[in-house]
């Protein structure tokens, strides 16, 4: 038996570690199909981890993994899990699986293509759940990528934000909350709710009267205030219940956050004013105090093994917390040269193909980093204007000297979402504002399109797909046959991908394994009621 911070939870494991070695022949054997490794079909091997878990009720937690395991060569990492993330005030699909293959050496290949914009702003934000990619400025679109277009959807009003709870959905809208299209939270007679997180049974979201003036230190409730709620409930009831609300007041008028997160049993939050909150054991306790006059941001916030780690401004790089302390991680990404080092922002983040990608505010800059080779590899710029200085902070500072938001042409990466064998990536400028010849000619003819760019990246050794939701076992087959992988639930093939170039050469030499860590890796410890895995040959 393992303990778990949620629940008990049984492993019964039982695992085949050898692997049949495969075949050297590389003709075609009486017409058979070449795969990988110029192996028939008939003799390719096939390596199958055979998963059933049982997840319990669904209260808005995270799943974790279900298993790691490194080749016996060492040359690779296999595993699986379920992605624990928040970026920029949307929340990653808790029920996609990820299943992936990386190299231990960190290189890897990727393509980027450019995709059709959603909209003719200077930005957009995506989302994804149930396997569609959706952009939410300017109106609700969904990708198709049958017609390679995006379709317009409708949504509650106000945010566009939903999630999956069970086999519920949960709709957050402009101060109120749906669940099922039935309305389970009401606006407040004073000031908004504001930004909605639903985690280990407990509806959480910012209650803020501010006015019409700006931030300042709380003095009493009749002059404004910001409190951080947390209600019990689970999708069965149909109110959430205020009055079992698990409050607190916040030293600032006017706080709100960019993002929030989960870790086991715990609830954070970041203030845009600095203060990082947790609710834990009932209560909210204070771990960093708010401060008006010092710069402190949590854009994002990741699960990473048995941490989360935390996309900050102004220093651009990701923070750790374990639990009980928040740890400035230097270097993590570092500043590439020609570039200042001032004001950056790591707003998102993702696991994408077994590895960590951030991306980084004000030259829209895309990193990687390789847990195995503890190593961050630049892939690109998202956008090819304007060339990159260190005598500036921003893009475009000096022909924006005039205008009231200087940094307005600051380049985001704004979305990182994982769809299918892909990474779907969203640029903005700080505001996805309409473009201006006028004010901003600078950026005629076809500059400003950069802003608001939405693009398909691909890397070898990444699938996913959305795990039903099942009140009871579920069994998950994760396959590698050849260089292919692929996904199956309780006997339906869900999704499959062929892994190209050199990481499909080296997965087609695949022949035997280190023994498998189940219910743990990259994602985090499982957090269902129970977990049995086997892998065959």
């Amino acid at each position: 038996m393992i303990d778990n911070p949620m629940r008990r939870r049984e492993f019964l494991v039982a695992s085949s570690f050898g692997i049949a070695a495969a075949g050297r022949d590389r003709g075609t054997r009486h017409g058979t199909e070449l795969l990988a490794g110029g192996r028939s079909a008939a003799n390719v091997p096939e390596t199958k981890f055979s998963i059933t878990i049982n997840r319990g009720a669904d209260v808005g937690q995270s799943f974790g993994s279900l298993f790691e395991v490194t080749s016996e060569d060492g040359s690779l990492v296999i595993g699986a899990g379920f992605q624990n993330l928040y970026n920029t005030r949307l929340r990653a699909d808790r029920h996609a699986l990820q299943f992936f293959v990386r190299p231990t050496d960190g290189e890897r290949e990727f393509r980027v293509e450019s995709l059709p914009r959603p909209n003719d702003l200077c930005g957009t934000y995506l989302s994804g759940r149930d396997e569609v990619v959706r952009s939410t400025f300017g109106g609700l679109r969904a990708w198709n990528s049958s017609s390679r277009s995006w379709m317009v959807e409708t949504d509650v009003g106000g945010t566009h934000e939903s999630m999956r709870v069970g086999d519920s959905l949960l709709e957050f809208g402009d101060s109120s909350v749906k669940c099922n299209g039935q309305t389970i939270l009401t606006p407040p007679q004073r000031g908004k709710y504001q930004l909605f997180f639903y985690a280990n049974g407990h509806l959480c979201f910012y209650h803020v009267e501010r006015g019409d003036r700006g931030y300042r230190p709380f003095e009493n409730e009749a002059d404004g205030f910001s409190k951080l709620h947390a209600c019990p409930w689970t999708p069965d009831q149909p109110r959430v219940n205020l009055a079992k609300a698990i409050v607190r007041t916040l030293p600032v008028v006017g706080e709100t956050t960019f993002a929030w997160g989960q870790l086991g049993r715990q609830i954070v939050t970041g203030s845009n004013i600095g203060g990082f909150y947790l609710l834990d054991n009932g209560v909210w306790r204070m771990l960093l105090e708010p401060n008006l006059k010092v710069s402190y941001q949590l854009y994002s916030t990741m699960a990473f093994h048995d941490r989360l780690l935390m996309g900050q401004y102004p220093t651009g790089r990701l923070f750790d917390f374990d639990g009980r302390t928040i740890t400035d991680r230097a270097g993590w990404p570092p500043v590439p040269p020609g570039v200042s080092g001032s004001a950056r922002e790591a707003q998102t983040t993702v696991i994408y193909g077994g590895e960590v990608l951030v991306g980084v505010w004000p030259w829209g800059e895309l990193w990687r980093y390789s847990p195995d080779a503890k190593r961050w590899h630049f892939l690109q710029r998202m956008f090819d204007h304007p060339a990159t200085s260190d005598a500036i902070v921003h893009p475009y500072d000096v022909e924006n000297v005039n205008h009231p938001v200087r940094n307005q042409w600051g380049q985001r990466v704004t979305s990182l979402v994982t769809n299918g064998d892909s990474l779907f990536v969203a640029t903005s400028a700080k505001d996805p504002c309409e473009w201006n010849p006028d004010q901003n000619p600078f950026l005629a003819p076809d500059k400003w399109k950069g802003y608001g760019s939405v693009y398909r990246l691909t890397m070898p050794g990444h699938l996913g797909a959305n795990i039903a939701w099942t009140n009871g076992p579920t069994k998950l087959d994760l396959t590698i046959r050849g260089a292919e992988l692929s996904i199956s639930q309780d006997g339906k093939q869900l999704a499959a991908a062929s892994v190209s170039g050199p990481l499909g050469e080296i997965l087609g030499r695949l022949s035997r394994l280190k023994p498998v860590q189940w219910g743990d890796g990259l994602y985090g410890r499982f957090s269902g009621h129970q977990l049995e895995g086997t892998v065959h040959s």
